[in-house]
């Protein structure tokens, strides 16, 4: 007679699993080292062989501290070191060498960035062909920065207060009127998970953004030898299709993991000869948060 009861007892108990009540607390001071992975890759379209490019790693100190109805951050460099054509010097990986001040407001967005400016002084100092720093300075628009840290934000607190169901599809319309980067395609709550010791949500966000991704096609044109006959080609600008997982802490709502992958495609067309070759460039990039 007891095992009639069981199996449906069994039932109930998976489906509560399936589901979590999210009231998160946050402390009112934290630190966080976060252990940072860059990678960048190239493909053409006909091809299998996937060409690894620039890999970096960093490592920096997050102190979080409650001020008023927000917060004050604070992220400082620790380490980083990298390999590969454009080492120490693509913009996504200068990024992480500056030290930030993030004023956060009672919306957990940022309403003050400060630190971008010493970017530039960066850019100045690291040796390299003048044409490529010019490039360099162009492209690390400090305002762009600013706009990709008020989106990470916004995207973290996507998932809202509240009891969530494994695979319940997460509201974008209202986040999408407030991303400056991207747009989001879709999102959905993939349940709870641990990652060293701590009980963690994940969710997954799908968005698409228009890019010309000139960094990654000059990689892509000295990845290996037969690439460089490209190196006088043009382009337009190309679709990038992302996805960001983002793994927050049941209990404090901090981060505990997140990653990046991104794919972008444009066509590559010969200003001499006008042949044309379409290539894929990829970008992944994750942060670990340890307490």
């Amino acid at each position: 007679m007891r095992s009639l009861f069981f199996i449906p007892s069994l039932a109930l108990l998976l489906c509560a699993c399936d589901k979590v009540d999210y009231q998160p607390v946050p402390p009112g001071s934290v630190a966080l080292t976060v252990h940072h992975l860059g990678a960048y890759s190239s493909q053409i379209d006909d091809e299998e062989k996937e060409v690894q490019g620039t890999v970096f790693q960093t490592r920096w100190t997050v102190h979080y501290e409650k001020r008023g109805n927000g917060w004050s951050i604070q992220r400082r460099l620790d380490s980083l070191v990298g390999k590969g054509y454009h080492k120490f010097s693509m913009p996504n990986e200068l990024e992480k060498k500056v030290n930030l001040d993030i004023e956060l407001g009672d919306d957990g967005v940022p309403v003050r960035v400060t630190g971008y400016d010493s970017l530039h002084s960066i850019l100045k100092r690291i040796e390299q062909r003048e044409s490529y720093r010019e490039q360099l300075l162009r492209m690390s628009d400090t305002v762009q920065f600013q706009a990709l840290q008020r989106d990470a934000f916004r995207l973290r607190k996507l998932l809202q207060p509240g009891i969530h169901k494994r695979g319940d599809r997460l509201d974008v319309e209202a986040i999408n009127k407030q991303l400056e980067t991207m747009k989001l395609d879709s999102a959905v709550y993939q349940g709870d998970r641990p990652r060293l010791e701590l009980r963690c949500l994940e969710f997954e966000t799908y968005y698409h953004r228009e890019d010309s991704l000139p960094l990654l096609v000059e990689q892509f044109f000295y990845s290996a030898p037969a690439h460089r006959k490209w190196k006088h080609s043009a382009w337009q600008q190309g679709k990038v299709d992302g996805m960001w997982h983002f793994s927050v802490e049941r209990k404090t709502g901090l981060p505990c993991f997140e990653s990046i992958t991104e794919s972008g495609h444009v066509v590559l067309k010969d200003t001499t000869d006008r042949d044309t070759l379409p290539i894929s460039l990829y970008r992944y990039e994750e942060d670990l948060y340890t307490r």
